[in-house]
């Protein structure tokens, strides 16, 4: 991973910042229609503080932190996301919980998520799994030959359940 300047390191900041904001925004506010003027109410499934956001946003931090390593392993997220779920998170969704909890480490990620798109494929199209994908994008940017190869794998091997793997 190369060195990033100053303005591109604040926009990968301003990116991951603005996407906690906008799930925090909209936490209270899951499942039912938004007022024309939202507000951070906090509330929604997980009990959320306002302003706080929610596992999705949880989640996208556990790619970031991996990708800010250099070596953006699609192993090693599947370990932070269970870390994660082990350290008992206020909400979880039902696709990534029934995946995640099935795993002993990161490795079984990929052959549990494909067992269960097989099997619940109608279900299977949270935006859960697109909200991670910011994190991949930020990894290489600036580099169109690196980004293309995290953005395929990345998501593919740690748990999305949006598409068949």
């Amino acid at each position: 991973m190369a060195r990033l300047s100053v303005e591109t390191t604040q926009r990968v900041a301003g990116a991951m910042v603005a996407l906690a904001a906008g799930d925090a925004l909209g936490a209270g506010y899951e499942f039912r229609r938004p007022p024309a003027h939202p507000e951070f109410i906090g509330g929604g499934l997980g009990g959320w503080d306002p302003g706080e956001w929610t596992d999705d946003t949880q989640m996208a931090i556990c790619v970031a932190e991996v990708a800010a390593t250099g070596k953006p392993d699609p192993v090693a997220v599947g370990d932070r996301f269970l870390g994660w779920l082990h350290d008992g998170p206020a909400d979880v969704g039902v696709q990534t919980r029934a995946v995640l909890s099935g795993a002993k480490s990161g490795s079984d990620l990929t052959e549990l998520a494909k067992e269960y798109f097989e099997s619940h494929p109608q279900n299977a199209a949270g935006n859960g799994s697109l909200m991670r994908t910011a994190p991949v994008a930020l990894a290489g940017i600036g580099d169109d030959k690196e980004v293309v190869p995290l953005a395929v794998e990345l998501p593919r091997r740690s748990i999305d359940l949006t598409t068949q793997p």
